[in-house]
């Protein structure tokens, strides 16, 4: 079974700093780099950090969480000489170096 996973486009938050709203396209990749759009997050600038709004569709049921990679490229590249599917996204974005995995 092909494994699926939420790559998001990052272009969008390091303009949100221009721009008090920013409408991000969301993209399913699936394990062959193929991607299918299941709608948008709305990235709103406010006195209290940025406000993600997702509009989604396409998901299966249940409860989902998020995180944010580090460039704004889903293309595959290569690991260990291996493709990996939407592995250009890099990292999860974390510009204080904190190396944690946290939730809110």
């Amino acid at each position: 079974m092909k494994r699926k996973l939420i790559a998001f486009v990052i272009l969008a938050t390091s303009s949100c700093g221009y721009a008090a709203t920013k409408d991000v396209t969301m993209n399913l990749v699936d394990s062959d780099g193929k991607e299918r759009n299941i709608g948008k997050i709305t990235i709103q600038k406010t006195p209290y950090g940025l406000l993600f709004t997702p509009d989604l569709h396409s998901l299966p049921a249940g409860i989902h969480g998020f995180h944010v990679h580090e460039n704004a490229s889903c293309a595959p590249a290569l690991k260990d000489g291996k493709t990996v599917a939407a592995l250009s996204a890099g990292g999860h974005f974390d510009p204080e170096k904190t190396g944690k995995h946290l939730g809110p």
